[in-house]
């Protein structure tokens, strides 16, 4: 993890250096830049507050739960399944109790796989859904930009300090709740 971290903090700095580089080289050949006009919107409170991200995670929420029972019921199956064999292994020869538990354990595997391609399905369609909210997001970010006349539009996150002017974050979820009221995560 400190490779792949100091990896990107590499990456981060060249990246720099090359923005530097660049800006510096526009500047000279222009010499002026546009005046900045800034406007912020609170990505995370917009992205947790809409209506299409929270329908997205009482759709996951009903989805675990349903999944977590089915998971449960599954094991209770070849728990038992595993206690009569258990409790028939001094009826049966060697062979044939070693072919069941190989069966049994064949069938625990791929319980386990099914389970697992089950838990990456979700999370691949979740992934989908929450990029088809950040998309529309931006959109509607690029328009308000357009709208309020600003030429850069920064994440609160990374701001320490931002009067009210600047800040269009209820403007955003207002549009985004009316353009993207839900989003579905299943195919």
């Amino acid at each position: 993890m400190a490779v792949l971290s100091g990896f990107h903090s590499a990456v981060a700095r060249l990246l720099l250096a090359l923005v530097i580089s660049v800006g510096l080289a526009g500047v000279v050949a222009s010499q002026e830049l546009p005046a900045p006009r800034v406007m912020v919107i609170d990505l995370n409170y917009v992205m947790a507050n809409s209506t299409a991200m929270q329908g997205i995670q009482n759709q996951v929420d009903e989805e675990e739960s349903q999944l977590e029972h089915q998971m449960q019921e599954r094991e209770n199956e070849l728990r038992q399944q595993d206690e009569a064999l258990s409790q028939e292994r001094g009826q049966l020869s060697t062979d044939v109790f070693e072919e069941r538990r190989r069966q049994l354990e064949a069938e625990f595997a791929q319980y386990q796989r099914e389970f697992a391609e089950r838990l990456e399905a979700m999370d691949e369609n979740y992934a989908e859904a929450v990029g088809e909210i950040e998309v529309t997001l931006l959109r509607i970010a690029d328009e308000l930009a357009s709208e309020h006349g600003a030429n850069m539009v920064m994440p609160k996150s990374t701001l320490l300090l931002v009067h009210e002017d600047f800040e269009k974050t209820q403007a955003a979820l207002e549009r985004l709740n009316e353009r993207l009221p839900s989003v579905s995560i299943t195919p």
